[in-house]
This record gives structure tokens, sequence and C-alpha cells, in this order.
């Protein structure tokens, strides 16, 4: 008998948890969620930007002339590429210039498969300046 529920008891309903009045929620925030600045909250978003620096001999022969090599997200652009630049390196880019890579074919044991793909970013500082990648 016990598909019909006939031996359920009765629970009382939690009471609904009381609302704070504007003024008073406010006041109970954290100060540092308050005090967080736009550069620390965007510098949160800029990790997820630049992944790597990409450490090649391509990319050592450029970094002598100014340029330096960036794997960054594949959803990233320009501007985001730049302001992580400046925010994690300290460096004024001068231009930067992104290419996507395709996905490549490859055969691994007797069989068809893909190594991803993925999105490099040049970033070109003004001379003078250098970023220190050990």
């Amino acid at each position: 008998m016990s598909f019909l529920n006939l031996r359920k008891t009765k629970k009382e309903a939690p009471e609904p948890a009381k609302k704070l009045p504007v003024r008073e929620a406010a006041v109970k925030k954290s100060a540092a969620v308050q005090s967080a600045s736009n550069s620390a909250v965007e510098s949160g978003a800029m990790y997820v930007v630049l992944r790597h620096p990409r450490v090649t001999e391509k990319a050592s022969a450029m970094s002598e002339r100014g340029a330096y090599v960036f794997g960054v997200s594949k959803t990233a652009n320009k501007r985001e590429i730049a302001k992580a630049v400046r925010l994690f390196y300290n460096v004024t880019p001068v231009k930067v210039r992104v290419v996507t890579m395709p996905p490549k074919r490859v055969f691994i044991k007797g069989r068809i498969g893909f190594r991803g793909g993925g999105k490099k970013a040049y970033v070109y500082l003004k001379p003078g300046q250098k970023i220190e990648i050990v």
C-alpha cells in the first residue's frame, strides 16, 4: 500500500527567508567586493585570454625584433589580447596580429584522428620594451 502514499505524514513547510531592506543588504556586502576595481575584475577574465607564450625558433627570432608570440583562447579578439599583455607584462603593444590555426589530420595506431587547432597572436611592442619569457 505504500505506492498510494497513505502513510505519508505531513511535514511543515520551512519558513521563507526574511529579506533585508535594501540599505542593510548593501551594508552587509563585503568590503572586498565593493572596493574591487575594474582592472582587478578584468584581470580574472584576462587569465583566460592569454594561455601561454609560444617558445619556438621562429618566436625567439621574432622576439629579438620586438614581436612576441602567444597561444590565446579561440574566442579572444585583438583588443582583449592587447589588454591582457598590457596588464600582465606592463608593456604597451603597438600592433596585434591573430592567426587561427586549423586542426591537423594525423594517423595514430592506423586510425585517422585530429590534432586540435587553436589561435595564436603576434604582439608587437614599442621599441625598447621587452618581455622576459623564461
